[in-house]
């Protein structure tokens, strides 16, 4: 048996918060596995002001998240083929970008928040994209690993990179943490580790803080 591929169009699905007239920041918030765009908004409130405009793109493949009905989560990808779904989602979310800076011309700064498993497809999208964020706030997951950091410091360091886990999350204890870190640390990649009491999940108070911080 011969496996091929063919390259066709869909529809992706995002979502917009915030100021979606005259905004002079934008944030692009990837979600993680199994959530949902419009449920994934609510942990994004912190963000919004009358500058910013918050955009939220779905990951592209969509599942139930247990049985077969009910509630439907999305993932940015799995194992099998992931590196057609790495390609599709860098693709996506840059040529998205691209129509959100035509869109809103009045944006002169954006930043990009990453939870969970957004965080390696952010990774993967940001190193090759032609976009300069001013933050990369990566939060509660792994970095991808199939990425030589080292190619892209004077890129990342352009940007200020928050790397933020809770003190008790239940998927990424201090070992593994490191683990990640080293990729950065050994790649001569700037960073501050941010930490907070908490769980695998948004603290809101503290993606305030770190919004606002400049």
């Amino acid at each position: 048996m011969e496996k091929h591929y063919f390259t066709t169009p869909r529809t992706a699905r995002y979502y917009l918060l915030g100021n979606t007239n005259n905004p002079t920041k934008l944030w692009i918030a990837l979600h993680g596995y199994g959530q949902q765009g419009k449920y994934w908004s609510s942990k994004l409130k912190s963000l919004e002001d009358e500058d910013t405009l918050v955009l939220i793109p779905e990951g592209l493949n969509r599942y139930y998240l247990q049985g077969y009905n009910g509630r439907v989560g999305a993932t940015w990808m799995t194992s099998d083929d992931r590196q057609a779904d790495i390609e599709d989602n860098s693709k996506f979310l840059e040529e998205l970008t691209q129509t959100i800076f035509d869109k809103y011309p009045t944006i002169i700064k954006y930043n990009i928040l990453a939870f969970s498993q957004g965080i390696a497809t952010a990774c993967r999208w940001y190193v090759a994209s032609k976009f300069d964020a001013n933050k990369l706030v990566l939060w509660a997951g792994s970095l991808a690993n199939d990425i030589k950091y080292s190619d892209y410091a004077e890129r990342l360091n352009k940007s200020k990179i928050f790397y933020v886990f809770g003190d008790r999350d239940e998927f990424f204890d201090a070992p593994k943490i490191l683990m990640n870190e080293t990729l950065l640390l050994n790649s001569n990649v700037d960073y501050q580790l941010v930490s907070f009491e908490g769980k695998h999940i948004i603290d809101s108070k503290l993606l305030k803080q770190l919004a606002n911080d400049n």
